[in-house]
Parts: structure tokens; sequence; C-alpha cells
């Protein structure tokens, strides 16, 4: 079976993910608990959601520990490794979708269906829908702005996610040098006088999971304590 996995830096908590299903404008939310034992930036009781658009159906599949251990999934183990959330590949949907759907709007245009899957624990959630996105429920994005409204941070680090893809020290040095010719020398200072008041205050947390929104492998704290040296020992 062809899929691609669509979940990096996040999962389902993979014992009690507590999933709920809403409707929303132009589609359905899938909310649920996430794992904070296999990720730094994720604390206990976070929660996630997965946002469908265009949804023409969906369903959830229970099944117990017996039926997980006997492979009574629907989709076979060795087909599509358990724990994960997957975008199958030619799926055959409109001939194989189980008949306990759930369908939400029958115009959609059946030419653009996808066909999600998504493990958590022992529930099994299938969506046919046209696009999806990830959101983390931690209104962190109202917390930074009330905290640090100017934004610099989050700016510096949104502008090279849009640029690298893998968080190293020289990609953090390339990346200021064409972060102060873009952005001008008085605002990376300005940028270096945040930094002083987010770690006075203890709040680089906030922006490792800032940072993890944008789905680069391998952002840790780590990496981010590493963009932090270039940026104050950068000299312009």
């Amino acid at each position: 079976m062809k899929h691609t996995k669509l979940n990096t830096n996040w999962n389902a908590d993979p014992n009690n993910p507590e999933p709920t299903i809403s409707l929303i404008e132009n589609g359905i939310e899938l909310s649920f608990l996430l794992d904070s034992t296999a990720f730094e930036h994720i604390d206990k009781e976070d929660m996630g959601s997965l946002e469908f658009q265009n949804v023409f159906a969906y369903r959830l599949e229970s099944t117990n520990n017996e039926d997980s251990s006997s492979n009574q999934f629907r989709f076979k183990n060795d087909q599509l490794p358990r724990g994960a959330f997957y975008e199958l590949v030619n799926s055959k949907w409109d001939s194989n979708f189980p008949n306990d759907k759930i369908v939400v709007n029958e115009s959609i245009n059946k030419k653009e269906i996808r066909h999600f899957v998504f493990f958590l624990g022992n529930t099994i959630f299938e969506c046919l829908a046209t696009d999806y996105q990830f959101n983390y429920k931690n209104n962190l994005i109202e917390i930074l702005d009330e905290k640090y409204p100017k934004g610099y941070l989050n700016h510096y680090i949104s502008m090279f996610t849009s640029q690298f893809s893998k968080p190293t020290i020289d990609n953090f040095k390339i990346y200021t040098d064409l972060y102060i010719q873009m952005e001008s020398k008085k605002e990376f200072i300005d940028l270096k006088n945040e930094l002083k008041n987010i770690k006075k205050n203890n709040d680089l947390s906030l922006y490792l999971k800032f940072a993890n929104r944008f789905e680069i492998i391998g952002f840790g704290i780590k990496q981010l304590n590493d963009m932090i040296k270039v940026i104050e020992n950068h000299n312009i």
C-alpha cells in the first residue's frame, strides 16, 4: 500500500489521545491529546488538531488491545505501520471505503479528494477531504503577541524556516547575514534586545514550540540555543 507519512514533529498520545470531532466552516476538526514523551516542544496536556477542508466523508473505527495485537484493524500493520498520520496514494476509496462512513458534503469534486488515515491509540480515523492543516491548540501566537508585540524573533524564525530545511549552525550563520541585508542593521539590534528580554523571562520554551509549528525535522532545544548563540555573537 503506497502511503506518505505526514506528521514529523508531533503525534497523538499513544495511550489515551481522547479524540473529538467537531464541524467547522467548510469541513471538520479532529482534536486530540498530543504525545509529550517523544517531543521536547510538547508539554503534558498539550492538544493538537487536524482541520480537514472540503470533507466528503469520515469514519472512526475502534478496537481493543487484543484486536490490535491480532492484526484485526482494517489496515494490516505491515501495510500501514501504527501510530502515525498518513495520506494513502491511489487508495481506491470510491470502491472500498466502509459503509459506516459519515457523509459531510456529497457535492465535493471527487477528483480532488485525498484519503487520510490517522492512528490514535486503538482508534483509526479516516477522512476523505481535499486538504488538511495541523495546529497546536495552545494559544501560542496570542501569548507571544501579548508579551513581545514587535515579534522580532517570531519573524526571524519564520523567515529561516522558509529558506532552510535543516537547523544547523552553518545555516543559522548564513541566514543571519541574509536577515541583516533584508531587514536592516537596526532591526537586527532590536532582535538582539528582544532576545535579552525573552531569556530574562525564561520564555525560550515558547519559541521552541513556535519553531516546531513549521515542522522542520530536528529542531530541538539544542538547535534553538545554537540559533540564539549565532544571533548573540554576530557582529555588525
